[in-house]
């Protein structure tokens, strides 16, 4: 079984061979169920999932995937010692180098002592998006509680460029790509211009990824929503606002800045047809947005700035032509070096398919982290809502920044939106 990789896929498998770019994601479980009952989900998701027992393999000068006849099943059981285990291993997993060519693009780890445990699915970045990955946990928990019995074996899903409507397909793709890329490169020369004497995110290799998390308490949330709703912006927005603000803060100096921050795009809506959930893929579009920060900046000023720059962005179908550039823009990247993504990026889900409780397993925490690169921003974040509260989680390099200063902009983050959240308006 063959399929060749899309652009964006092809994307992360350049991404990947220049330094580990995986998604880590964490199940912190009580009544846990035994490593024998996960292993045997684990075992009927691979069967069910061809990208599971895929590798990528060249052919004729091109990349495909081909799942194996008998693949083998990276299922590694650790006595867990203490509740924040997980966290150095969630590390470890986000600098793991996979050997595509030769084994399967995933990986579990469980660390278990009969109640409590912690799942971590470390997976290849070139097979998975936040949709499909919160499917895939959520069917592997209906597995281990015995909720469905079977699961019916999916065939690959197509490459997404496959799926796009008519506008973006032939002469309309080639015209779209075009101004998108003439947009792009203004944007870039007026971004390089206005930094030329001033602090921009420095390439530094040799970094290591580390991690800090932050949950917002459901009233806090219920605030900001109901504010955000007022002035017409979304929490994206909002959250992406506040991680500006505090990393001007702190890694800026508080100083006026041209910064670079960066969303991304569920494209399953918006192909044709609709891409549902249950077959893993990497169906996103990565989005960048260049914002003025000044001195002692309105935090809703901010927010409404961002929240305009990507409603016109995705309004204009920004985001197919991004995806259609992102190997492009890997390649020069990942070959010049010359400069990072920028200072931050978020990704946020406001839905997450995922119960507090399966059968007698309770799901108690929910955590995703994607690897640490030295190409991108200087702090990268994942956001969910999650049981009536956002989980956020957020990888910096130690070549950026120590745990104490990371603490630091997450501390500020938190007060900024608290404040926001107080403010008539």
């Amino acid at each position: 079984m063959l399929r060749k990789l899309g652009i964006f896929e092809k994307a992360m498998l350049i991404a990947n061979k220049h330094a580990p770019f995986n998604i880590v994601s964490v199940l912190r479980l009580k009544n846990a169920p035994s490593p024998e009952i996960v292993e045997g989900a684990l075992k009927a998701l691979q069967e069910r999932q061809p990208l599971l027992r895929a590798h990528i393999v060249d052919k004729r000068k091109k990349a495909f995937f081909e799942a194996f006849s008998s693949p083998e099943l990276p299922f590694h059981v650790i006595k867990r010692t203490s509740k924040e285990q997980w966290r150095d291993i969630a590390e470890e997993e986000m600098a793991f180098r996979y050997d595509h060519r030769t084994k399967p693009l995933f990986r579990a780890i469980y660390l278990y002592n009969n109640r409590d445990a912690e799942l971590i699915l470390n997976v290849h970045h070139a097979i998975m998006d936040a949709t499909s990955g919160m499917n895939l946990l959520n069917e592997l928990l209906c597995l281990c509680a015995g909720d469905i019995s079977d699961l019916s074996p999916l065939s690959f899903a197509p490459a997404m460029e496959d799926r796009f409507p008519s506008p973006h397909q032939g002469l309309g793709r080639a015209f779209k790509k075009a101004t998108f890329a003439l947009a792009q490169m203004s944007d870039m020369t007026r971004y390089l211009w206005r930094t030329r004497d001033k602090r921009r995110p420095a390439v530094k290799f040799g970094g290591r990824g580390h991690i800090k998390t932050l949950i917002l308490p459901e009233d806090l949330v219920d605030s900001l929503a109901r504010r955000g709703r007022k002035k017409g912006i979304t929490l994206n927005s909002l959250l992406n606002a506040a991680l500006m603000l505090a990393t001007n803060r702190h890694l800026y100096e508080n100083q006026p800045a041209t910064m670079r921050t960066f969303s991304f795009a569920n494209m399953r809506p918006h192909t044709q047809p609709p891409t549902p959930p249950e077959p893993l893929a990497n169906y996103i579009s990565l989005l960048g947005y260049t914002a003025d920060i000044s001195e002692n900046m309105d935090f809703w000023e901010l927010a409404r700035n961002i929240h305009e720059k990507i409603y016109h962005s995705l309004k204009f179908g920004d985001k197919f032509s991004a995806s259609l550039m992102s190997e492009s823009l890997l390649k020069m990247l990942t070959k010049t070096k010359f400069m990072r993504f920028g200072a931050t990026a978020l990704n946020y889900s406001s839905h997450v398919p995922l119960r507090t409780e399966y059968a007698n397993i309770k799901l108690v925490g929910l955590h995703g982290f994607v690897s640490g690169y030295d190409l991108g921003p200087e702090i990268a974040s994942q956001a969910r809502l999650f049981n009536d509260e956002i989980w956020w989680d957020f990888i910096y390099l130690d070549t950026d920044m120590d745990a104490n200063l990371a603490e630091d902009i997450i501390v500020e983050i938190k007060l900024i939106l608290e404040k926001a959240s107080q403010k008539q308006v």
